[in-house]
């Protein structure tokens, strides 16, 4: 295993942590911060688990706080629909697995990161661009369809949510809530995968203070990001992912 400094696993887990559920794509900056730290793109997969895993009792944490009604009912009365936003996912995730297929490069990151700003961008600026269906499950399909973009380093799973729930019409706190809600299988079917690859897990330092510092980040961040939403909008990380994707695709020209 590589022997990575306290800076970098401050910086990884910092990062993981405030992007894992707003709309700039943690997996893509964890990428990008691997290729620059290995000067690679290879994933450490036990530090993955491990963030994963931090971000998911975040959500639950902060699910469980922060409802009027209890953690059980939340799931229990979204599972249908949860689970049919799933199938897309579950589908070309099985395709991606099946081809063996692997997207992983920075200038993928880079190009990804502005469409999808670029995507939500149209979609705040043109509110007559919306789409009406006669059902929960309709949205939260299409929803599931918007989700597998995220397959590409750099979409941002809780951007292409959020994204699809405003053009079909909701409002911010709800396209916010709702992808939050689809955070979690994902979330926790990452964790699984990753784990289940591990031929070994060893714990050291370096696993507790990511898992600290992602628990802290991911939960704050939560707690800033839907607070003040409605102030800051969206504006914010789409100016943002557009310059990370300008900044890549110069530096790495």
């Amino acid at each position: 295993m590589t022997d990575y400094s306290y800076s970098f696993i401050l910086l990884y887990s910092l990062v993981q942590g405030i992007t894992e559920f707003i709309p700039v794509s943690s997996s893509g900056h964890l990428n990008i911060i691997e290729s620059l730290y290995n000067d690679s793109q290879s994933r450490n997969l036990l530090y993955e688990t491990t963030a994963h895993f931090s971000s998911l009792l975040a959500l639950i944490t902060y699910l469980y706080k922060n409802n009027s009604d209890s953690l059980k009912k939340l799931f229990s009365n979204n599972f249908k629909l949860v689970a049919i936003s799933m199938i897309p996912a579950l589908a070309m995730g099985l395709i991606i697995k099946i081809l063996n297929l692997n997207f992983l490069s920075l200038h993928m990151i880079a190009y990804t990161s502005i469409i999808g700003a670029v995507m939500l961008l149209i979609v705040i600026k043109f509110k007559k661009i919306r789409i009406k269906t006669r059902s929960l499950k309709i949205d939260f399909f299409i929803a599931g369809l918007f989700q597998c973009l995220a397959f590409l380093p750099g979409f941002s799973r809780s951007g292409s949510c959020i994204t699809a729930f405003l053009l079909l019409d909701k409002k911010r706190e709800q396209a916010i809530k709702n992808s939050l809600l689809m955070s979690f299988p994902i979330i926790l079917i990452s964790f699984l995968s990753n784990a289940k690859e591990l031929n070994l897990i060893s714990l050291d330092i370096n696993l507790l203070i990511i898992f600290i510092i992602t628990f802290i980040s991911a939960y704050l961040t939560l707690l800033f990001f839907i607070k003040y939403i409605n102030r800051i909008g969206f504006m914010p990380y789409v100016i943002y992912r557009i310059l990370l994707g300008s900044i890549l695709l110069i530096y790495f020209s």
